[in-house]
């Protein structure tokens, strides 16, 4: 992931207070980074960085706002998706991604919307800790109105940066 874009859903307001603060907490207990809270629509974008923000530009334009439902605690074995909470699987985050795929030619890999809360490589025992005590607030569902386009330059992430945020107006 060195050198690459990607397509963020982030959350606004309340729910981005409230996923910040449990993925800072997270990060402090277990010693893992500290990111911003987001569902990744597509990453890895094909494309050089002079062509990819037309082409996000265009899907902004394309896709009307839409709702995200956070769902259940889960977790995985890769170090970017190692306790996360599932997005709900509606048709408007779905089209979005397919949308996003055809645009950006990606070739079409599974799509598993969620929201990481840590990042890592942990045994079962602590990836089954925090899924079990998360907070009180967790799940919740927010309002998708912009594409964020990511540049990230690293696989930390404190080598990621917004470059570009476009309102979805379609």
């Amino acid at each position: 992931m060195v050198n690459t874009y990607h397509l963020w859903l982030t959350p606004t307001g309340q729910a981005y207070d409230i996923l910040m603060k449990t993925i800072t907490d997270l990060s402090k207990a277990y010693h893992a980074p500290v990111f911003d809270p987001h569902v990744t629509l597509l990453g890895s974008l094909p494309g050089t960085g002079e062509a990819i923000p037309s082409q996000c530009v265009k899907l902004g334009g394309l896709l009307a706002p839409f709702d995200i439902f956070l769902a259940e605690p889960a977790y995985g074995d890769q170090y970017f998706q190692s306790v996360f909470l599932k997005a709900q699987e509606t048709p408007a985050l779905m089209d979005a991604h397919e949308l996003a795929n055809r645009l950006f030619v990606k070739a079409s890999n599974p799509f598993m919307p969620h929201l990481s809360l840590v990042y890592g490589h942990y045994s079962l025992v602590p990836k089954h800790k925090i899924t079990s005590t998360l907070p009180q607030a967790l799940p919740l569902n927010f309002r998708v109105d912009t594409i964020h386009l990511i540049h990230s330059k690293s696989e930390h992430p404190m080598d990621w940066a917004s470059i570009l945020s476009v309102p979805l107006s379609g």
